[in-house]
């Protein structure tokens, strides 16, 4: 399995997740709504895209973490980070 990487601080978050939160980003084709899915219950399943299968409900991108996320829109519409 390859090795993640840890948000903020740019070293390697191992192959261990059981620790940490998914952040799994969706995108609807035809809406442009963006969902992002937190999973850290320790119960549901993660299902990780195929690369040899393009499906429109996939995760567009994903980052397991630590730290708690925080997610907002400015003023021209663009995505903000909050790392906490």
């Amino acid at each position: 399995m390859a090795e993640f990487y840890a948000v903020g601080s740019g070293d390697t978050a191992g192959t261990d997740l059981g620790d940490k939160s998914f952040y799994g980003f969706r995108l609807n084709p035809q809406t442009g709504h963006l969902n992002v899915e937190v999973i850290n219950d320790g119960v549901s399943i993660v299902s990780m895209p195929d690369p040899s299968v393009i499906r429109a409900d996939d995760y567009r991108q994903f980052v397991w973490t630590t730290d708690t996320l925080g997610f907002s829109f400015d003023a021209n519409g663009h995505l903000l980070l909050t790392i906490y």
